[in-house]
C-alpha cells in the first residue's frame, strides 16, 4: 500500500482514488501555499489528516490547529496580506466565531491569496 505522505508529496503526476478533501491538500502542495490554519471539526477533518501524514520535515507550508475558527482565520488573512498564498478551514458553523473577521476580509487587499474551505456536512455523515 503506499503512504499518503509520499503520494501527496511527489512531484511526479500520479492517478489515485482519494477523497476530496485529501485531494485538497494536494492542490495545496501544487499550487505552493505557504500557510494552512484550521479549527477541527466534521467534516474537514480529512484535511487535516492528509496534512498529517505529510513528513514534518518535508511539509512544503506551515500548518497549525488555530484556539478557534476567528484566529485560524487571521492567521491565514496575515499570510495572505503579507503575499503568501494561504488557506483556512473548518466546519460550517465555525463561521460564526470567524464572522467578525470574515465580514472584513472583503474590504482588505490580499495580495498574497486566500482559501477558505467551509465544510458543511447537512446529512451528518461526514
Amino acid at each position: 500500500m503506499k503512504q499518503l505522505g509520499t503520494l501527496l508529496l511527489s512531484e511526479q503526476p500520479f492517478s489515485e482514488i482519494v477523497i476530496g478533501n485529501t485531494a485538497v491538500v494536494r492542490a495545496m502542495i501544487e499550487t505552493g501555499t505557504r500557510v494552512v490554519t484550521s479549527y477541527p471539526g466534521s467534516p474537514t477533518p480529512e484535511i487535516a489528516e492528509a496534512i498529517k501524514s505529510l513528513p514534518t520535515d518535508q511539509r512544503p507550508f506551515y500548518f497549525e490547529f488555530s484556539t478557534n475558527e476567528k484566529v485560524a482565520t487571521e492567521v491565514a488573512y496575515g499570510a495572505s496580506v503579507n503575499g503568501h498564498l494561504s488557506c483556512v478551514f473548518f466546519k460550517s458553523v465555525g463561521l460564526n466565531v470567524a464572522a467578525d473577521t470574515f465580514v472584513q476580509l472583503g474590504h482588505m487587499n490580499l495580495i498574497g491569496g486566500m482559501v477558505i474551505i467551509w465544510g458543511d456536512d447537512p446529512g451528518a455523515h461526514s
